[in-house]
C-alpha cells in the first residue's frame, strides 16, 4: 500500500489542499505586494508629481550606511522590489507560488519561513562584506539571497524536475555559472554575485547535513539535536535479519525459507514506520513531528515521487 492510499492520509485536507500546506508562502506574497503597493503609492509627492518614495532609501542595502551603524538595512532590503517594472515584485511571487510552496511542503511552514530568513540575512552580510571593499558599490533590493537558496534546495531534493523544457539541475548550474563567469569577467558585480553565491553554497549545505535554522533562530525541545545529526549519516534503514517461514500443515516438505529482496525490505519497513509518522500528522498536525519523524517523511515522499515519474 502507497502513501497515498491510506485512508488518514486521504481525509487530511492539508494533504489535498494546498493551501492549507503553504501558510509561509501565501504570509510572503502578501507581504511582497503590501511593501510594493506602499513603495509605488509613496511616489506621489505633495504636488501629483512623481518621485523617490521614501520607504525604498531607508530599508535598502547602503554598503556605507550599514557600516555606519543601520545594521538592519542587511535584512530589510529583501523587503523591497523594484518599483519599474512591476515584472521584478511578479517575479518573486510566481516563484514561490510555483517552487518555494512545495519546498515549505518538504520542511514545514516553521522551518521554511526560518531558512528564507536566514538567508536573507546571509546575502545581506555576504554583499555588506564584499562591498566594504568596493568602490562605488550600488544599492541592493530583493531577495535574491533567498530566492537561490530555495531554489538550489528544490533542484537538491528533486535533480530531475524540469523547468523550461531542461532538467533543474542544468537550470541552477547554468546560474551558478552566469554569476561565476561574470566574476571573472569583470562584467558582474561580485558583490550582487556574492549574495547569490552565498545563498547557494549554504542551501548545499543545509541539504547535505541535514540543518534545521529554526533550532537556531527559534530554539528546539530537542537541544543539541541539529548539532548530533550534523555529524552523523542521514537515515538509513537497514535489513531486518531473516527468519525461516514456520512450518504449517498444508506444507508438503521443510523448504528453505521465504527470502524478501532488499528493496522489499526497505520498503516494507519504511512502511510501517510512516504508518505511524502520518497518524501523528492526523492527530496532532506536522508541526508535533521530531526531525527523525521528518526525515522519514521526506525520503517516503521521495520514493513515492520517483516511482510516479517511472510510471
Amino acid at each position: 500500500m502507497g502513501i497515498y492510499d491510506r485512508d488518514y492520509y486521504r481525509e487530511d485536507t492539508r494533504w489535498s489542499n494546498p493551501f492549507a500546506r503553504s501558510k509561509g508562502t501565501i504570509f510572503l506574497v502578501l507581504l511582497y505586494a503590501f511593501t510594493f503597493v506602499a513603495q509605488v503609492a509613496n511616489r506621489v509627492d505633495a504636488r501629483e508629481k512623481i518621485g523617490e518614495d521614501p520607504l525604498t532609501p531607508n530599508m535598502q542595502l547602503d554598503v556605507k550606511k550599514t557600516l555606519a551603524g543601520e545594521a538592519w538595512r542587511v535584512g530589510s532590503y529583501a523587503l523591497l522590489h523594484q518599483s519599474e517594472p512591476i515584472f521584478h515584485v511578479v517575479f518573486t511571487c510566481v516563484f514561490l507560488i510555483w517552487i518555494g510552496h512545495q519546498v515549505e511542503d518538504l520542511y514545514g511552514t516553521k522551518e521554511y519561513l526560518c531558512f528564507y530568513v536566514f538567508t536573507s540575512l546571509l546575502g545581506g552580510i555576504a554583499y555588506t562584506s564584499v562591498g566594504a571593499f568596493a568602490e562605488n558599490t550600488p544599492h541592493l533590493i530583493g531577495p535574491s539571497g533567498a530566492v537561490t537558496a530555495v531554489l538550489i534546495l528544490f533542484a537538491l531534493h528533486y535533480p530531475h524536475w524540469r523547468m523550461l523544457f531542461f532538467p533543474i539541475w542544468i537550470v541552477v548550474a547554468f546560474h551558478v555559472f552566469v554569476d561565476i563567469a561574470g566574476i571573472a569577467s569583470g562584467q558582474a558585480s561580485p558583490a550582487k554575485t556574492s549574495v547569490h553565491l552565498a545563498g547557494a553554497s549554504f542551501a548545499f549545505l543545509y541539504h547535505s547535513y541535514s540543518l534545521r535554522v529554526s533550532h537556531w533562530l527559534l530554539g528546539s525541545r530537542n537541544s543539541g539535536s541539529s548539532t548530533r545529526r550534523a555529524s552523523q549519516p542521514r537515515l538509513r534503514v537497514r535489513q531486518p535479519a531473516l527468519e525461516p517461514e514456520p512450518a504449517t500443515a498444508n506444507t508438503a516438505s521443510v523448504g528453505s525459507p521465504r527470502v524478501l529482496a532488499p528493496d522489499q525490505v526497505v520498503n516494507e519497513h519504511l512502511e510501517a514506520k510512516l504508518d505511524e509518522v502520518l497518524e501523528k500528522v492526523q492527530k496532532h498536525g506536522k508541526d508535533s513531528l521530531t526531525e527523525g519523524e521528518r526525515e522519514i517523511l521526506l525520503r517516503a515522499s521521495e520514493i513515492y515521487r520517483k516511482r510516479r515519474q517511472s510510471n
